[in-house]
């Protein structure tokens, strides 16, 4: 699934790194809290309920390693409100750039954009601008939720598509978001739908523990292990094993992600800062741009 697979280090792309070490993080079941003075266990930590809107701005970077080397860097955003179809939506933005050995070898810079209803908390258009090595595409899918279906264009080979698509759905990328606005508690799940390459997942993310992960950017944080699994028409996807942990605050980030492949592959994700910059609009829209000139394919 491709919230699992393509948007988490994409799996967008393994490869070699530059040689440098990568970023150090720790998970523990205990800490010892200088202020209480007090030895703290992971059973204590409470999962608050999260924030009920994303920032109006917000940008996380995450660095990439493969096996412990340095792939790569993800940046993911929120930028802004704007109206699509009628509809206020979240303007949510992630991109990777690859460094390195890796860019030498195949360079990788991809953007998605999604649009989240603000209110509805589900998706109404997915962008896609991939640059992986020769490879590009740049499409668009628009969600008729009311309808539940979706239409799909390539602006590269000028395909189109129309699919149905489950209630509430989500995309790739606005899942991750969604996700961070979903109440839970310890030993609680969540199940929702995820459209990815014209095909409906369904989700399912179990609260499987709770820990202190400590890393470089933000220090320690109390924390919670989601497992995520995932089923195409009914049956369970098996493409490696993916462990994500998230604060425990109301913000609930994204702090650490790993993802452990079916063969000698382990890619994990480290979150390294969290950025406030001013909220950007963006002034165009690709999906009322011509089919040979989207307007975001230079990006």
């Amino acid at each position: 699934m491709k919230l699992i697979y393509r948007f988490i280090g994409l799996v967008f792309c393994l490869g070699l790194a530059s040689g440098c070490l990568g970023v150090r993080w720790s998970a523990t079941s205990k800490t010892f809290d200088p202020k209480s003075k007090m030895l703290l266990d992971a059973q204590q930590i409470v999962i608050e309920t999260p924030d009920l809107r994303l920032p109006e701005s917000e940008t996380l970077t995450f660095h990439v390693q493969w096996l412990g080397m340095a792939a790569g860097d993800i940046a993911i955003s929120v930028k802004g409100v704007k109206n699509i179809n009628g509809r206020d939506a979240y303007v949510l933005e992630a991109i990777f750039k690859s460094s390195g050995i890796l860019s030498a070898i195949y360079k990788i810079e991809d953007r998605y954009v999604s649009y989240m209803d603000v209110e509805k908390l589900y998706t109404l258009r997915h962008e896609v601008y991939r640059r992986e090595g020769k490879f590009k595409k740049d499409a668009i899918t628009e969600f008729d939720q009311e309808n539940h279906k979706a239409r799909f264009k390539n602006f590269v080979d000028n395909s189109e598509k129309t699919f149905d698509i489950p209630a509430d759905v989500q995309d790739t990328l606005s899942a991750l978001y969604y996700f961070m606005l979903v109440p839970l508690k310890g030993g609680g799940k969540t199940e929702f739908s995820v459209s990815s390459n014209e095909a409906n997942y369904e989700l399912l993310g179990v609260v499987e523990s709770r820990a202190f992960i400590k890393t470089p950017g933000l220090g320690e944080k109390r924390a919670f292990l989601i497992q995520p699994y995932a089923k195409l028409k009914g049956e369970k996807v098996e493409k490696g094993n993916l462990k994500a942990y998230f604060s425990c605050d109301k913000r609930r980030l994204p702090l650490l992600v790993i993802l452990q492949g079916p063969i000698f592959t382990e890619v994990t994700l480290v979150l390294e800062k969290v950025e406030y910059p001013p909220a950007v609009i963006p002034v165009t829209d690709p999906a009322a741009q011509t089919a040979d000139t989207p307007s975001s394919a230079s990006n």
